[in-house]
């Protein structure tokens, strides 16, 4: 079951059958030495107050004793308390600007990166599904909803890359894979509770529609700290 990650409305995008929900990565812990610098640890960054109910644990990764540890809160919501970001701005230059900070490609990335992240089913389970602005992901996914043929059953996947066989999967870009079949979308996935595999069809002008706003969402909040940590201290 994965509602206890979902924000509540408006900080969601709800529609039938799903939730969509723009998510901003807060670094927690940045990956550093403790003990006087003779151990690999992690330093933590004094998080701004925030609703409970907007926010909850991340991913936490350790990468030869170093940890990185994040906190996942609402893009919307922050976009709505820019106040917010710039104490997290704040808080997170403390830390950056520490000898003892060692900084890796993982943190670096949440420290930019957000996430658009799409629950579904009955049990509104997570579904894999991951959208980036550098790889054309993004454009196609709305591509793909908005333009693809409404007569027939299209992959709802990225363009085979040169030299892939027709007999090789496509690049889905939901679930274990999903096609576009008319007003459709029919992705299927693994329940968070384990056993066999169900399939979900969701509406593609909706679906759409919910991706759109909590892309721009989070990609605002991305902005906003990326600008943030680059004025002069």
């Amino acid at each position: 079951m994965s509602t206890q990650e979902l924000f509540p409305a408006p900080y969601s995008e709800r529609g039938d059958g799903f939730v969509v929900q723009a998510v901003t990565h807060w670094l927690r812990t940045a990956p550093g030495r403790v003990m006087f610098g003779l151990k690999a640890g992690g330093l933590p960054v004094a998080l701004p107050d925030r609703p409970a109910t907007v926010s909850h644990r991340g991913v936490e990764a350790r990468t030869d004793g170093h940890v990185t540890a994040v906190e996942d809160v609402s893009s919307v919501w922050l976009r709505e308390h820019p106040e917010v970001t710039s104490r997290y701005v704040a808080a997170l230059r403390d830390v950056l600007k520490n000898p003892r900070a060692r900084l890796d490609g993982y943190a670096t990335q949440v420290i930019f990166t957000g996430s658009v992240e799409l629950y579904a089913g009955p049990a509104m389970d997570a579904v894999d599904f991951e959208l980036d602005d550098e790889d054309g992901s993004y454009e196609r996914v709305i591509e793909l909803l908005r333009h693809a043929p409404r007569d027939g059953r299209t992959p709802f996947a990225m363009p085979p890359e040169p030299g892939m066989g027709s007999f090789e999967d496509p690049l889905f870009l939901a679930g274990n894979q999903a096609w576009i079949d008319g007003n459709r979308v029919l992705i299927e996935y693994e329940p968070d509770e384990g056993g066999r595999s169900e399939t979900v069809a969701l509406d593609r002008d909706a679906l759409a529609d919910a991706i759109e706003r909590a892309w721009y969402a989070m990609i605002h909040v991305a902005e906003e700290i990326r600008t943030g940590l680059a004025r002069p201290a």
